[in-house]
């Protein structure tokens, strides 16, 4: 998993669906996680590395399409 990407998660508040992702297991979003991800991941503020936007982009597919995302750990 990309660092970038990690360390947003990990320094998200605990109550954020991003504190949930899991550095060495597979985290996986449902419908309803997904719309509270993009929120988040929208919300960030300054240029995002293009991880984060690769992941928000499979986020919104996987909301639209309702699908699963899921987020392989290390």
């Amino acid at each position: 998993m990309n660092n970038s990407f990690m360390r947003i998660c990990e320094s998200a508040p605990p109550e954020s669906v991003r504190s949930g992702v899991m550095k060495y297991g597979d985290t996986m979003f449902n419908r309803n996680q997904l719309v509270r991800l993009i929120e988040e991941l929208e919300a960030l503020e300054g240029e995002l590395p293009a991880v984060v936007i690769d992941i928000l982009d499979a986020a919104r597919y996987a909301w639209r399409e309702s699908l699963y995302l899921f987020i392989r750990g290390d």
